[in-house]
C-alpha cells in the first residue's frame, strides 16, 4: 500500500491525478519457536481467490533467513531488488494493481 501511496504523491507532485490501487496480497512467515506457519494469500474476486499455507520446522528456519536477508538488505538501502520482483512477479503476487 505504501508503495501506491508512494507513486500517488509523486503523481500529484508532477500535477497529475493519482492513478495507482494497492492489492491485498499478503506473503506472510510466523515463528511460533521451533516451528511456524507460512502463507500466501491474494484475495482477488474468486476464482482467482489464492490461499496457501504450511507449517513445520521448516518455517523457523525460513524465518531466519529471511530476517538475515532483510536486515543486510535495509543496511545497504537497497529497497526492493530486482529479482525479488521478478520472483514475486513469477508467483503472481504484485504490489499495485495491473490497469
Amino acid at each position: 500500500m505504501v508503495h501506491a501511496a508512494a507513486k500517488n504523491i509523486r503523481e500529484m507532485i508532477d500535477g497529475k491525478e493519482p492513478s495507482h490501487e494497492a492489492t491485498w496480497n499478503a506473503v506472510c512467515i510466523a515463528d511460533f519457536g521451533d516451528g511456524g506457519v507460512t502463507f500466501v494469500a491474494m484475495p482477488q474476486i474468486p476464482p482467482r481467490n489464492v490461499n496457501w499455507s504450511a507449517d513445520g520446522g521448516w518455517v523457523h528456519t525460513a524465518k531466519i533467513a529471511f530476517e538475515k536477508y532483510f536486515l543486510g538488505k535495509i543496511r545497504r538501502g537497497i529497497g526492493e531488488p530486482f529479482f525479488e520482483s521478478a520472483i514475486m512477479g513469477m508467483l503472481g503476487v504484485h504490489k499495485i494493481k495491473a490497469k
